[in-house]
C-alpha cells in the first residue's frame, strides 16, 4: 500500500511539473528613471514590463507583448483604476508567461527561447497621450506614450537593438496599441533582420451601418479628448478624417507599412457584449441576457450579431491593401487567443485552412507562406 501511495505521489508530482514547465513567473522590472522621463501610470508609479531572457538560438530574437485592459474615458473611471494594475504598477509583482511567451517548447515551439518581454498597461489609452490633469482627489497621469518609448529604449539598450527577429504584439488595448505603434517600432530596428507586429483581438470596429454606431464612435472620442491623443493618432488617418475616428483599426490597418497580422474573431466576445448595445438603451438587460447566453437571444439579436459579423468582414479586408499582411479570423465567440493555451498550441481544435492559429502566423511571420484565412461562418461560434 505504502508502495502503491508513493507511486501515485510520484506520478502527480510529474503532472504537476509538465504544468509548470509550460508557463514561467517572471517578476516586473520599472523602466529607469521612470519619473524623470514621465514615464508613469495614471497613478503616478513607474511603468514597467516583464523580461524572460532569450536562450540559445533564440538569444538574438525579442517577442514585445503589450497587456491590453480596455480605457477609461472619463476621470473617475481613470481614477478607480488607482487601486489596480490597469492603472497602477504598484500591484505588479509577477507574470505568469504562456501561451505565446510559454518557454515550453511544446506549447510555444518557435518562440518558446526568445527574449519575451510582457508590457504592463496601465496608462489607459492604448499607450497613447502625454498628459495630466487635476482630479477631484488625485492628479491623473496620461503617459502612455512615454511608457511605450522608455520600455523600448530600455529593451534596446539590453540587446534589442542588434536583435534578428523581432515581434511587436498585444492583446485587445494593446493589440490597437500594436496597430498605432507598429510602423514607429520597426523604424528603431533598422538593422534587424525581420519586424514584424500581430494585433490579437484588437480590431475594433465602428461598423457604422449597425445600429449604435454613434455609440461606439462617441466612447473613442471621449478618450481621444481626455488623454489628448489627437497627435499621437496617424497622420494619414486624421489628415483624411475625423481625428474622432482614427482609432478605430479599419480607418488605419491600410496604412500600416510593416508587415501586419490580424488575429480576431469576426464576433469578438468583448465588442459583442459591450459595444454592440449601450448600457444606457433600454434593451440593455435582454441584451446582458443574450450576450451571456445565446439560448436567450431573440431573432432581432441574433440579425444585430450577424449584422456586426458582416461588418466586420468588411471592416478587416482592408488591411489585404498591404500584401505583406496576414491574417486569421475565426468565428470564435472570445476575446484574445494568443496568451492563452487552450488556442496557442499545436493541439488547438480551432483551425482555419487545417492550420491552428500558431502554425498560421508562424508560417507568414517566417516567410514559409502567405496567410489570409477568414472563416466561412455566418454566425457566432463557441469553440474550446
Amino acid at each position: 500500500m505504502f508502495k502503491m501511495h508513493c507511486m501515485i505521489i510520484a506520478c502527480l508530482l510529474a503532472v504537476a511539473a509538465q504544468r509548470v514547465s509550460s508557463s514561467e513567473l517572471v517578476p516586473f522590472t520599472k523602466v529607469a528613471f521612470a519619473t524623470a522621463r514621465r514615464a508613469v501610470c495614471l497613478d503616478g508609479s513607474p511603468g514597467g514590463y516583464h523580461h524572460s531572457a532569450g536562450s540559445g538560438d533564440g538569444a538574438r530574437n525579442w517577442l514585445v507583448y503589450l497587456m491590453g485592459g480596455g480605457w477609461c474615458a472619463d476621470i473617475a473611471t481613470c481614477q478607480s483604476y488607482f487601486n489596480e494594475t490597469r492603472g497602477s504598477s504598484r500591484f505588479s509583482r509577477f507574470e505568469n508567461f504562456t501561451g505565446i511567451l510559454s518557454p515550453d517548447k511544446h506549447i510555444n515551439p518557435d518562440f518558446y527561447n526568445w527574449n519575451r518581454i510582457y508590457v504592463v498597461y496601465c496608462d489607459q489609452s492604448s499607450f497613447l497621450g502625454d498628459s495630466e490633469v487635476n482630479g477631484p482627489e488625485h492628479k491623473v497621469q496620461f503617459r502612455g506614450s512615454k511608457i511605450f518609448d522608455a520600455v523600448v529604449e530600455d529593451l534596446l539598450v539590453k540587446g534589442m537593438v542588434v536583435g534578428k527577429n523581432v515581434i511587436l504584439s498585444g492583446r485587445s488595448a494593446g493589440a490597437l496599441a500594436t496597430i498605432l505603434h507598429c510602423d514607429g517600432f520597426r523604424a528603431r530596428l533598422p538593422i534587424a533582420c525581420r519586424v514584424k507586429c500581430l494585433s490579437d483581438a484588437g480590431f475594433f470596429i465602428r461598423a457604422e451601418n449597425v445600429p449604435y454606431a454613434d455609440y461606439r464612435e462617441q466612447f473613442f472620442a471621449s478618450t481621444i479628448t481626455l488623454h489628448k491623443i489627437s497627435r499621437f493618432l496617424p497622420a494619414t488617418c486624421t489628415k483624411r478624417m475625423d481625428p474622432n475616428l482614427c482609432l478605430f483599426p479599419e480607418n488605419i490597418v491600410g496604412d500600416v507599412r510593416t508587415p501586419l497580422f490580424i488575429l480576431n474573431s469576426a464576433f469578438d466576445y468583448f465588442q459583442v457584449k459591450n459595444r454592440l448595445v449601450p448600457d444606457s438603451s433600454p434593451d440593455w438587460e435582454r441584451w446582458e441576457m443574450c450576450s451571456n447566453n445565446l439560448s436567450f437571444c431573440t431573432s432581432s439579436d441574433k440579425q444585430l450579431i450577424t449584422d456586426f459579423g458582416d461588418a466586420f468582414f468588411k471592416g478587416v479586408r482592408r488591411i489585404l491593401k498591404n500584401p505583406s499582411g496576414g491574417m486569421f479570423i475565426d468565428a470564435c465567440y472570445i476575446h484574445s487567443v494568443a496568451y492563452d493555451e487552450r488556442y496557442w498550441s499545436p493541439n488547438s481544435t480551432v483551425k482555419l485552412g487545417n492550420l491552428t492559429i500558431l502554425e498560421a502566423f508562424a508560417n507568414w511571420y517566417f516567410d514559409r507562406d502567405s496567410v489570409t484565412l477568414v472563416t466561412s461562418s455566418k454566425f457566432l461560434e463557441i469553440c474550446t
